[in-house]
C-alpha cells in the first residue's frame, strides 16, 4: 500500500486548481479503501463535489471543519471500521492543509500572470493601437487568464441612431458568433451592467431575469459569466463579459469566484483606459488628417520649414510652384536649394529674424527645375504660439496675374497704335488725292513723253499708297464686340499689302497662296487680324536669320471639311526642339530683351481657342517653322453680311 501523504503531496504539486486537487484526494481514498468515494468541499474561494469510482450512494461519511470555516466531507461506498474512520480523518486534515497551500500557490500564480498581463497590456495601450486590435488582444488575454471559454465587448452607441442600445463589437472563442449583435439597454444583463455601473457574477447567465434572446451559436450552452462595466472619464461606455459554457456531455462548468471577479474588474479598468486613449488618439489623428487635408487642398502654396529653412512639409500648391512631382523630393531640402530667392536680405537672415519677431512680408522668385520663374508674394511667420519652433512659409503666386496685366497693357498699346495709325491714314488720304489729281493734270497738259511717263508713274504709286492706306484703315478699325463673319483672305491680303514693300527692301519676299472661295469664319475681326499680324511678324523675324536668299514668308489659306486652315511658313532656322513645348507660354520668347515681349503666340493661342480653333507648330518645307491655324468655318445659313476685317 502506498503512502497516502506522499501521494497527496505529489497531487498538490501537480494540481492546476483546488477542485483538481480534491479530485486527486477522492481517487487516493478510493484506492486506499477499495470503495467508491465522493468528496464535498467548501473553502473560502472554492467549493464543489468530486467523485472517484462508480459512486452511487454512501453508507459512511467523515467530515472536518477547520478554524477558518473550511469544511470537507467524504462519503464512502461501504461501511468503515474505526481504524478506517481515523485514517480518513487524518487524510482529510492533511488534505485540507494541502488544499489551502494549493489555493495560495494558484492564487500567487494567477496574480503573477495578471501582473504580467497588465504590464503587457499597458505597453500595448501606449502603442495606441486601433480599437479593434486593442479589444481582441485584451479579450484573448483576460479569457485565458480566468479560464473562460468565450468573451465579448459591447459598446454603447452614444451618438448613433440608437443611443439606448449596445453593439457587440468584439467576440472571441465559443462566443465569436455573438459579434455584431445589438443588445437593448433595458432588456439585457449586459445593459443592466452598463446602466448601473456594477459588475455581475452569475452561475447561469441564461437564467438571469433580463437575459437577452439566445439567437447565436452556443447561446443555449451559456452558464457561468462575469460581466464588468467599462468606466471612463465620460461615464460607462460599455461592458466586457467572459463566459464558461456547458460541456458536450452535459457537464456543468465550475462557477467563477470572487478572485476571478477581482482580476476581471482590474482588467476591465485597463481596457476602459485603453479605449479612452485609443479614441483620443483616433480623434487626434482624424483632426490631424482633416487639418492636413485642408492644408493640402489650400490653393495657397504653403511650406513648413525648420528654423534653418529645411522643408518639413509642402502642400500640393507648393509643389506646383516649386515644380516638384512629390512632397518627398522637397522634404529635408533647404528653400534655397528648391530655387527660392529674395531681392532683400539673405534668406537665412530673414528666417533667423522670425524666431521671436514679427512676420516677414516680401517678394520672392522661385526658379523651377525646368527653368520657369514664378514671382510670388511671401509671408514667413513663426509657430511658437503653438509650441513649435518651425516656421510657416506662405506664398502667393502672382506670376499669371502680372502676366495678364502686362498682356492687357500690351493690348492697350496695340489698340492705341491702331487708333494713331487710323488717324494718320485719314490724314494721308487727302494729300494723296491732291497729288494724284495734279499728276493726272500734268500728264494731260504736257506733250512731252517723259513728263507723261513720270505722271503715270506718280499716279500708279499714289494708287498703291492709297491701297496700303485702305488696308491700314481696315486694320485700325474699332474692335467688334460680338462675333461677325470674317473673310480670312481679305484679312491676309491687308497684312501682306502693308508688309510686302517694306520687307522687299530687306530682301524678304512675302508670298500668298489664297484659296479662291473666300473662306469665311465667325469671330472678332480685330483679334483674328492680330493673330495673322503676330504670325507674320514672327515669320519675318525668323526669316532674317535664315540662309535662304531671298528670304521668304509664305501665307496660305484653304477650306476643308468645315474648317478654314491658315498656314504661315518662313525660311528661317526653325524652332529648336528643346523649346517647342514652351512657345505658347506667356512671356516666353527667343528674341532679345528689346525685340519682343513673348506675348504674341500666347495671344494667338487664346484668340484661336476662343473661337473653337486650334494652332500648332510644324516644320516647313522652306527650312524654317510652319504655324498652322484651323478655325471653324462660318455656317452658310447665318444671315449676316460679310465683314472685311
Amino acid at each position: 500500500m502506498s503512502d497516502p501523504i506522499a501521494t497527496l503531496l505529489d497531487a498538490a504539486e501537480r494540481a492546476e486548481s483546488v477542485p483538481a486537487f480534491w479530485q486527486a484526494v477522492a481517487q487516493t481514498l478510493e484506492g486506499e479503501l477499495r470503495a467508491p468515494a465522493r468528496v464535498a468541499f467548501r473553502g473560502l474561494n472554492d467549493s464543489g463535489e468530486v467523485t472517484a469510482g462508480a459512486y452511487t450512494t454512501g453508507t459512511a461519511s467523515v467530515a472536518i471543519t477547520d478554524a477558518e470555516g473550511r469544511r470537507v466531507e467524504v462519503f464512502i461506498g461501504r461501511p468503515l471500521s474505526e481504524p478506517d474512520v481515523q485514517r480518513v480523518h487524518n487524510t482529510l486534515v492533511s488534505a485540507n492543509h494541502l488544499a489551502v497551500m494549493v489555493g495560495k500557490r494558484i492564487s500567487l500564480e494567477r496574480e503573477r500572470r495578471l501582473g504580467t498581463f497588465i504590464v503587457e497590456l499597458s505597453r500595448w495601450l501606449f502603442a495606441a493601437p486601433e480599437t479593434e486590435l486593442l479589444l481582441r488582444y485584451t479579450m484573448q488575454g483576460v479569457t485565458s487568464l480566468i479560464d473562460g471559454q468565450g468573451g465579448y465587448v459591447a459598446l454603447r452607441d452614444t451618438f448613433g441612431a440608437a443611443p439606448d442600445t449596445l453593439t457587440v463589437v468584439t467576440a472571441i472563442g465559443m462566443a465569436q458568433d455573438f459579434e455584431g449583435h445589438v443588445l437593448p439597454m433595458d432588456k439585457s444583463t449586459t445593459g443592466r451592467v452598463v446602466r448601473t455601473g456594477e459588475a455581475v457574477m452569475t452561475t447561469d447567465a441564461s437564467a438571469e431575469p433580463d437575459s437577452s434572446e439566445a439567437d447565436w451559436t452556443n447561446a443555449e450552452r451559456v452558464r457561468s459569466a462575469l460581466i464588468a462595466p467599462l468606466h471612463t472619464s465620460s461615464g460607462v461606455i460599455g461592458a466586457i463579459g467572459v463566459i464558461r459554457f456547458r460541456g458536450s456531455a452535459e457537464r456543468e462548468p465550475s462557477p467563477f469566484t470572487l478572485t476571478d471577479l477581482h482580476y476581471f474588474t482590474a482588467v476591465a479598468a485597463q481596457i476602459a483606459g485603453g479605449l479612452e486613449l485609443s479614441q483620443a488618439v483616433a480623434a487626434a489623428r482624424a483632426a490631424a488628417n482633416r487639418a492636413g487635408a485642408m492644408v493640402n487642398a489650400s490653393p495657397l502654396p504653403l511650406a513648413l520649414v525648420d528654423p534653418y529653412g529645411r522643408v518639413q512639409q509642402l502642400n500640393e500648391a507648393g509643389r506646383a510652384v516649386f515644380g516638384l512631382a512629390s512632397d518627398a523630393s522637397a522634404v529635408g531640402k533647404h528653400l534655397d536649394g528648391l530655387g527660392l530667392s529674395t531681392s532683400e536680405l539673405p534668406l537665412h537672415a530673414i528666417l533667423a529674424g522670425r524666431k521671436d519677431g514679427e512676420p516677414w512680408n516680401g517678394r520672392v522668385v522661385v526658379t523651377q527645375p525646368a527653368g520657369d520663374r514664378r514671382l510670388c508674394d511671401c509671408t514667413i511667420t513663426n509657430l511658437t504660439g503653438l509650441g513649435s519652433p518651425h516656421l510657416l512659409v506662405a506664398l502667393y503666386d502672382r506670376t499669371d496675374e502680372l502676366r495678364t496685366q502686362r498682356e492687357m497693357i500690351a493690348r492697350e498699346k496695340l489698340a492705341t497704335v491702331g487708333e494713331i495709325a487710323g488717324g494718320v491714314a485719314h490724314e494721308v488720304n487727302n494729300p494723296l488725292a491732291a497729288i494724284r489729281m495734279e499728276a493726272e493734270l500734268l500728264g494731260r497738259g504736257s506733250s512731252d513723253p517723259e513728263v507723261g511717263a513720270a505722271a503715270s508713274t506718280i499716279v500708279r504709286e499714289v494708287d498703291r499708297a492709297a491701297r496700303i492706306v485702305r488696308s491700314l484703315l481696315r486694320l485700325a478699325r474699332r474692335a467688334d464686340s460680338t462675333p461677325v463673319r470674317v473673310n480670312i483672305n481679305e484679312l491676309i491680303r491687308d497684312v501682306a499689302e502693308i508688309r510686302q514693300r517694306v520687307l522687299r527692301t530687306e530682301n524678304i519676299e512675302v508670298v500668298t497662296a489664297l484659296e479662291g472661295g473666300s473662306p469665311i469664319v465667325l469671330g472678332l475681326g480685330q483679334e483674328l487680324q492680330q493673330v495673322v499680324i503676330n504670325l507674320v511678324t514672327n515669320a519675318e523675324y525668323a526669316a532674317r536669320s535664315g540662309t535662304r536668299n531671298p528670304a521668304m514668308v509664305r501665307v496660305t489659306s484653304q477650306e476643308r471639311g468645315g474648317w478654314v486652315r491658315v498656314t504661315v511658313d518662313d525660311s528661317g532656322p526653325g524652332v529648336p526642339p528643346a523649346v517647342r513645348h514652351r512657345i505658347f507660354d506667356p512671356f516666353f520668347t527667343t528674341k532679345g530683351p528689346d525685340e519682343g515681349s513673348g506675348l504674341g503666340l500666347s495671344i494667338c493661342q487664346r484668340v484661336v481657342a476662343e473661337v473653337g480653333g486650334k494652332i500648332w507648330l510644324e516644320e516647313s518645307d522652306l527650312g524654317g517653322a510652319r504655324f498652322v491655324v484651323e478655325l471653324p468655318a462660318a455656317p452658310e445659313r447665318v444671315d449676316t453680311g460679310t465683314v472685311i476685317a
